[in-house]
């Protein structure tokens, strides 16, 4: 237990840390089209996404596999990491979007930070697919 207890506690640390670095949790933010991830400017999207990108992976790493969740402790942080992993997925597509749809009115610069957030998002969603696959 005490590793996926470790694991669990690396991600609320992350969460902690993305608060404090931008005062927002990405779990209870507002979503849809005119959601703060959706209305966000260039470069404050540009900042962001990355400590999205963190928190998800800290999400991530809890790698957990269907006959491991037999514990009642493992469990109930797997279930916990499992909403919390919709909700930051939601907020992460939706910047990505947002970035996307913005990418031809950046400059160069912006543009390779742009395109390196969007291959770090298929790598992450890869990812994520693994993990709900064990929810299921």
């Amino acid at each position: 237990m005490s590793t996926f207890i470790r694991r669990y506690s690396r991600y609320l640390n992350e969460k902690a840390m993305s608060y404090r670095l931008v005062a927002v949790d990405f779990t209870k933010m507002k979503r849809g089209v005119d959601g703060v991830m959706r209305t966000m400017n260039t470069e404050k999207l540009i900042k962001t996404l990355p400590i999205i990108q963190n928190q998800l992976d800290a999400l991530l790493d809890f790698q957990a596999n269907p006959n491991e969740l037999t514990n009642g402790v493992i469990n109930s942080a797997f279930m916990l990491l499992f909403k919390d992993s919709i909700r930051l997925f939601a907020a992460y597509n939706e910047g990505v979007i947002n970035l996307l749809e913005k990418y031809f009115d950046m400059k160069k610069n912006q543009c390779k930070d742009a395109l390196d957030i969007y291959k770090k998002f298929l790598y992450r969603m890869t990812k994520l697919s693994e993990f709900l696959k064990v929810a299921e």
